[in-house]
This record gives C-alpha cells, sequence and structure tokens, in this order.
C-alpha cells in the first residue's frame, strides 16, 4: 500500500522521517515507555533510525502496519505517533509528555479510526493497553471504543510474555461516544 497522510483541525499525520529521529529518541526514553511500552529498552538512536528507516516503509509496503507522524498543523516536528496492524485491526499510539493533556491523541486516533473505516472493508478496529496506562485508556474510551475486559494481551512485552491488559474493540457501526463500563 501507497502510504498516505491524514488532516485533522490541528494535525497533520503523515510519514516519520530521518528529521524526526531526534523527537523520537527524546520521547521514547521516558519513562513511561519503560512501563507501558513494547518500545526496545533502554531505547537508543539506532532504534529510532530503524523505526523510520525500515519498521514504517515495510509496514507501508507489504500493507501489514500504517503508521504515521502526529504533527502539529503549525510545526513539522513529530510529536507522536500512531498505526494501525492490519490483520488484527490493533490500534497503538504514543505522544512526547509536553505534548499530553490537550486532546491531541484522541483527535489523531478519531482520523485514523475514519481512515480505516474509509479504506478498507475491517469491520472493527482493537485496542489494548498495559493495564495501569491510563492515559491510553481514557483516550480510547474517548472516541468510543467498548470496553471488553481486562485480560492477556495479543500485543507480546519486550520478552515476548503476554502481560496483563485493557482491551477494547470499536466496530465500524458503534456510536462513537464515550461508554459505560470502563474499570476507571
Amino acid at each position: 500500500m501507497e502510504p498516505f497522510s491524514l488532516t485533522t483541525k490541528r494535525l497533520v499525520l503523515d510519514q516519520p522521517t530521518i528529521r524526526d529521529i531526534d523527537n523520537i529518541v527524546l520521547y521514547c526514553t521516558e519513562p513511561v515507555f519503560k512501563e507501558f511500552m513494547t518500545t526496545p529498552w533502554p531505547y537508543q538512536r539506532q532504534h529510532a533510525e530503524s523505526f523510520v528507516s525500515r519498521f514504517v516503509p515495510h509496514g507501508w509496503s507489504s500493507g501489514t502496519e500504517w503508521t504515521w507522524a502526529i504533527r502539529g498543523r503549525d510545526s513539522q516536528d513529530m510529536i507522536g505517533a500512531i498505526s494501525i496492524r492490519t490483520g488484527s485491526g490493533m490500534v497503538g499510539y504514543w505522544l512526547g509528555r509536553r505534548h499530553r493533556g490537550r486532546g491531541v491523541m484522541t483527535e489523531a486516533l478519531r482520523a485514523v479510526i475514519d481512515a480505516v473505516f474509509d479504506r478498507s472493508d475491517r469491520q472493527h478496529v482493537r485496542w489494548e493497553c498495559v493495564v495501569g496506562n491510563v492515559a491510553s485508556l481514557r483516550v480510547a474510551k474517548s472516541v468510543g471504543f467498548r470496553f471488553t475486559g481486562e485480560q492477556l494481551g495479543i500485543i507480546p512485552g519486550r520478552d515476548g510474555d503476554l502481560t496483563p491488559s485493557w482491551t477494547g474493540i470499536l466496530s465500524r457501526v458503534h456510536d462513537r461516544t464515550p461508554q459505560l463500563g470502563w474499570p476507571i
């Protein structure tokens, strides 16, 4: 698949590039990544270089994962990343610390969900996060995911083991308002 960009009121979602490496390293070394993400730890420059030059292009060319850099419309700086694994329908996202708490990820996730439903025949999108990642849970809840429980996730942790996760699903026919039944 050819990569495509998305634009929202405040954001541009496009392909991560070499110029984003410094910001990727900066954000992916934040302590929250060690606790809640599957990114390598300790995160190093070589990981960001591989992400930009190999992982993202391979995901698009093979059609297995669509990955975007998140940027403010008024800046070219990468402030986060968001993706969907096309096989499982699993979304994943992260945002640099200084950009959290302003609804940026909610806006980006809505754009990605719209793109998935507009550009594929996928009937639902999945979400999971490590139990305790309240910020990720709040984003999923805010865009209308239905909470499906606490269980072992399908995305292996750094050690290859499955981790206790909060999970959710959003169908293309679901109302996208926040739903009841979330643990927080």
